[in-house]
């Protein structure tokens, strides 16, 4: 298979920041947890009859220069199939922009002995970014902190067959229905069609999910391993939970106000705006066609990120700014505000705060904005897969 190359997802909503060639995850034995977690964990999984109260998953952050913008933030999760160890586990492209998981090869499952009796193709498909696959029921492990794994018991999720480019991406978005996406959709072998949800939501016993994340002190290109993907059994405290804006392809709620640089803004002026949730990327950006803040110079200003010069999808009258935003998001009923200062940034993540565009290609002819993975480092977001709700939180 060294003729296939494997890319993270772009997402469709960023372009994506790879992994160093050079970075090797710490091994099963670095991560096996000390005395005292595991009697803590121990503990736990008594008095809650088998069942602890949270399970911290894996999760490796990088920050650096994309092709595109000069600065970028992603996050990985590693994950395998029945049998595997954990050794054996590949780096995947965790994003909630999406809402999909694709694994690169189902050659792999097809490698497994006797994998017909673990493993159930239910039909097949195009995935999102362009590789023939297969729709697959089955387990997935996922890598947890202290080296062990968790299992998704039937997850449901594309597998390339094809092409000499594969896609590795492990959607984590919330969005109702789940058939808002409609790249979810797949054909059955009976020849009808199906939806796709994230692999998260098959986790009944673990129906939430906390986001916080942290990048790398160093200046780019860099890599943290501090960052926490949390996955509760309840609802934690703290956190304000409003409704996701249903029948939209992405996870989004409803931004309310936008402030830069102090001065409060006009934008977005509607009650049908959408600001997606985007753990990933770079700068927050927007789409502005009634010109309320990218006809102005907003000082310190910024070079414009590459991406603004695609054709397809193609951005129109784009400005951008280092200086400070404070975004007020909600559903109507409870909203959130938070801050996003650059100089508080860690070096990595600073060079551009905000993108505004009469016309943002990549918000897919959505009124809006998307809060940008620069965000996540300015808050804490937990997803509710079984009420699809969102909470955020300031970061602790």
């Amino acid at each position: 298979m060294s003729d296939v190359k494997i890319r993270p997802a772009t997402a469709s909503l960023h372009q994506a920041v790879s992994l160093p060639e050079a970075y090797r995850r710490p091994s099963v034995r670095e991560l096996k947890p000390r005395f005292a977690i595991r009697a803590m964990r121990t503990l736990q999984s008594f008095f809650s009859l088998g069942r602890v109260a949270f399970v911290d998953l894996y999760v490796t952050t990088v920050t650096g220069p994309t092709a595109t913008d000069p600065v970028g933030f992603d996050a990985y999760v590693y994950l395998g199939f029945a049998g595997w160890s954990s050794d054996q586990f590949m780096g995947t492209l965790l994003d909630s922009g999406n809402t999909i998981l694709i694994v690169p090869r189902w050659e792999d499952i097809t490698a497994i002995p006797n994998w017909q009796s673990l493993y159930t193709i239910l039909g097949s498909g195009i995935e999102p970014w362009g590789c023939p696959a297969n729709v697959v029921r089955g387990p997935i492990q996922v890598e947890t902190a202290d080296g062990q794994s968790l299992t998704i018991p039937d997850c449901e999720f594309f597998a390339c067959t094809g092409g000499s480019s594969r896609t590795s991406n492990f959607g984590a978005g919330c969005i109702t229905p789940w058939s808002a996406n409609s790249r979810s959709t797949y054909t059955t072998n009976a020849d009808g069609t199906a939806v796709l949800q994230s692999p998260l939501s098959y986790l009944t016993d673990y129906p939430l999910a906390e986001f916080h994340f942290a990048a790398s002190s160093s200046a780019a290109p860099g890599v943290s391993e501090t960052s926490v993907l949390r996955l509760h059994s309840t609802r934690p405290t703290g956190f304000t939970m409003m409704d996701i804006v249903p029948h939209t392809p992405w996870m989004a709620l409803r931004p309310t106000s936008l402030t830069i640089g102090g001065t409060p803004t006009s934008w977005p002026s509607s009650d049908e705006a959408i600001a997606m949730l985007d753990t990933g990327g770079g700068p927050a950006y927007l789409s502005d066609p009634l010109g309320y803040v990218y006809r102005s110079q907003w000082l310190p200003s910024a070079p414009n990120p590459g991406w603004t010069n695609n054709l397809d999808p193609e951005s129109k009258a784009c400005v951008s700014t280092l200086s400070s935003v404070a975004i007020t998001l909600g559903d109507g009923k409870k909203s959130f505000s938070y801050a996003i200062d650059e100089s508080l940034l860690p070096p990595s993540t600073q060079g551009l705060v905000l993108v505004m565009c009469k016309e943002n290609g990549y918000m897919f002819g959505t009124y809006g904005m998307n809060i940008g993975g620069i965000s996540m480092l300015s808050l804490r977001m937990l997803i509710d897969f079984q009420n699809a709700q969102v909470g955020l939180a300031p970061p602790s």
